[in-house]
């Protein structure tokens, strides 16, 4: 259940982002946006105003995504106070916009609200309620 939660929260800007690319070009030099590196910990999801706090977390770790220098991002879950790496893959950010390639082929796409040293919000548009029309989601992240 955690994992799926996990995953809604982060991941779920896939649901009405996400596309399958087949561009096989040669080794570009990824974007970098230099205020995303780092580790940001999960703090909570916001659908139409609405703010859920994310309280997933164990008192032996905080569950974070981490973006490195290299163009690579790690999504990891801290489940009986070992890391579970839930997600991997490669990234490109803007001042704009995150892109993530996940398993290879999958893209999503966030839009960057607020980036600053202590606060990452993203946001897209999903149907989170299943009743047929998109809401507006962000999610917040923090660093400590």
């Amino acid at each position: 259940m955690k994992k799926q939660i996990l995953l809604l929260a982060f991941l779920s800007f896939g649901l009405f982002t996400a596309c399958d690319t087949d561009d096989d070009s040669p080794n570009q030099t990824p974007q970098i946006n230099e205020e995303l590196l780092g580790i940001w910990y999960i703090d909570a999801l916001i659908v139409e105003g609405e703010e859920t706090p994310y309280n997933d977390h164990e008192d032996c770790g905080k569950d974070y995504v981490e973006f490195n220098e290299d163009g690579t991002y790690r999504q990891i879950d801290i489940w009986g106070c070992e890391e579970d790496v839930d997600e991997e893959g490669t990234y490109t950010a803007t001042d704009n916009t995150i892109t993530l390639t996940v398993s290879g082929n999958d893209v999503v796409v966030m839009d960057i609200v607020t980036l600053n040293s202590e606060t990452l919000l993203v946001e897209g548009m999903d149907d989170v309620d299943d009743d047929g029309e998109e809401e507006v989601v962000q999610q917040r992240f923090t660093r400590e």
